[in-house]
C-alpha cells in the first residue's frame, strides 16, 4: 500500500468494531479508510455484512492483519494511515501497544474506552513523546465519555457568563423489543469494568502523577450528594456516580487550567431512575459487584457470568438489533454561575438547564462519535490543541465542529437548550 489511508478501524470484528465498520460510510465520507484484526476471512465477511446493511458495494475496502500479539504487525499497521480508530479491547490488556505504535508512526488515535486506569496511565507515560510526535491520542470518544464531555461544552457555550459548576442528571430508557434477549450491553463491557473496580487502587498513584500542579480552590463548592435523592424538576431518583465520565471531565478542566489558565467548571454526575427502590437496589447491585471484584476468584467467575450477574442486561451474545434501536439515553445538565457582570465574590444566580438524547446510545452512537472523532482530527486539525499529546475529548474537541457533527448524524446526539433562570 504505497498511499497512507486516512483511518484504519482495528477490532473490526469485535462486537462494536462491526458496528463501526457499518456507520463508517456515512460518517467518514470521502476520506480513505481500511479495517484490520487478525483473521482475514473474518474481516472479509464483516465487510459483506456491512455492504449488505448499508447497501454499498464495500469489497474494495482495504484489509490490514494485525494482531496485538505481534508487535511488528501493529506497528506496519500504524504507519499505514493518518489515525488509528481502535475497537479492540480490553484497552487495559490490548490497548497500550496500539497506542506505542501510533505515537511512535506519528499517527492519530482515537478509542472507546471507558477504563480510568488505561486511560490515565497512557497519559502518565506517553503525553509528552506524543506531543513531541505531534499525535494525538484520544481515549473515551463513545459513550464513555463524548456525551458528558461535550454536554459540559455545549453548556459552556450557551451560558452568558462564567460557569463555576455543571451537574449531569443520566436517565435510560429501555424498551425489550425482543422478549427473548434483555441485553443492553456486550460481555466486553462488564469484563473491563470489572477489571477496573478490582485495581481502582492504581487510580490514586495515576491522579497522583498527573496532578502535578494544583488546582485553584473554587468557590463556592459543589456539593456532592453521596445518597439517593429525588430531583424534583425531573421528578426521577438519582445517586452519584464518582468516576467514570466524572473522571474524565475532570482531567480535561485540569488541561485547560493548566494549559490555557481557564478556571475550571466543578462536575458531579448522577444516574436516575423513576422509583426509589430501583435505585437504591442498582446502587447496592453496583457496591457488591465492586466489593467482589477486589476477591481474585470472585473476579473469574463474575467475568464468566455477566448474564447471572447483571439479571441479563449483559451477555457473551451482546444485544439483539430490535432491542439496540429502542434504547434511548438523555442527559440533562444544570450549570450554575456568574451573569456577565456579576462579581465573584457574590453568589451565582444564573441557571442553564441543557439536555443531549439519543438512541441507541451504547453502540449506535458509541460506532458514530468514535468515527466523527477521527474525521474532526483530521478536517479541523486547526482548531484542536496545537502540540498533540494524550488528551481528553473536552479538551480536544472544545473549539471544534464536532457538536455540529454529532448533530446531523443519523445516530448521533439532539443538543438542546430547555431554560435560562437569570
Amino acid at each position: 500500500m504505497s498511499v497512507k489511508l486516512d483511518a484504519i478501524i482495528f477490532g473490526a470484528t469485535g462486537f462494536t468494531g462491526q458496528i463501526v465498520v457499518e456507520k463508517a460510510p456515512e460518517v467518514l465520507e470521502s476520506l480513505t479508510w481500511g479495517i484490520a484484526g487478525r483473521n482475514k476471512s473474518k474481516l472479509e465477511n464483516v465487510l459483506r455484512k456491512a455492504s449488505q446493511a448499508t447497501g454499498k458495494d464495500l469489497s474494495a475496502v482495504p484489509i490490514i492483519l494485525a494482531d496485538v500479539e505481534d508487535r511488528k504487525s501493529i506497528e506496519e499497521m500504524a504507519k499505514k494511515c493518518k489515525i488509528v480508530i481502535n475497537c479492540c479491547g480490553p484497552y487495559r490488556f490490548f490497548g497500550e501497544v496500539v497506542v506505542k505504535a501510533c505515537i511512535e508512526a506519528g499517527t492519530h488515535h482515537v478509542d472507546i474506552s471507558g477504563e480510568p486506569q488505561y486511560i490515565d496511565g497512557m497519559q502518565v507515560k506517553y503525553h509528552e513523546l506524543a506531543q513531541e510526535k505531534h499525535a494525538y491520542v484520544i481515549s473515551a470518544c463513545g459513550f464513555d465519555s463524548i456525551p458528558a464531555e461535550m454536554g459540559v461544552v455545549h453548556a459552556e457555550r450557551n451560558f452568558p457568563g462564567t460557569v463555576n459548576s455543571c451537574e449531569m442528571f443520566w436517565e435510560n430508557m429501555l424498551d425489550y423489543r425482543d422478549k427473548d434477549s434483555k441485553a443492553v450491553l456486550h460481555a466486553g463491557t462488564w469484563e473491563s469494568a470489572i477489571h477496573a473496580m478490582a485495581n481502582y487502587r492504581e487510580l490514586r498513584r495515576l491522579h497522583h502523577a498527573l496532578e502535578h500542579e494544583k488546582l485553584p480552590d473554587l468557590r463556592p463548592k459543589l456539593k456532592y450528594c453521596p445518597f439517593i435523592r429525588k430531583v424534583q424538576f425531573l421528578d426521577r431518583y438519582f445517586f452519584a456516580i464518582h468516576s467514570g465520565d466524572r473522571d474524565v471531565v475532570m482531567n480535561t478542566q485540569r488541561l485547560r487550567y493548566v494549559d490555557n489558565q481557564k478556571r475550571p467548571v466543578q462536575f458531579e454526575n448522577y444516574i436516575g431512575f423513576n422509583s426509589f427502590w430501583t435505585t437504591l437496589v442498582t446502587q447496592m447491585i453496583l457496591l457488591f459487584t465492586a466489593i467482589m471484584a477486589q476477591i481474585p476468584c470472585m473476579q473469574r467467575i463474575l467475568i464468566k457470568n455477566p448474564k447471572f450477574f447483571t439479571r441479563g442486561l449483559m451477555s457473551h451474545e451482546g444485544p439483539v438489533a430490535a432491542n439496540r434501536a429502542t434504547q434511548k439515553f438523555q442527559m440533562t445538565f444544570r450549570t450554575k454561575g456568574w451573569a456577565e457582570g456579576q462579581p465573584f465574590t457574590e453568589e451565582p444566580k444564573q441557571e442553564l438547564l441543557t439536555r443531549l438524547s439519543a438512541t441507541d446510545p451504547f453502540y449506535g452512537m458509541t460506532s458514530v462519535s468514535i468515527l466523527a472523532a477521527a474525521k474532526i482530527i483530521l478536517k479541523e486539525n486547526d482548531k484542536m490543541p496545537k502540540n498533540g499529546g494524550v488528551i481528553s475529548p473536552g479538551y480536544a474537541f472544545a473549539n471544534t465542529g464536532l457538536i455540529e457533527e454529532l448533530s446531523r448524524l443519523k445516530d448521533g446526539l439532539k443538543f438542546e437548550v430547555l431554560k435560562l433562570e437569570r
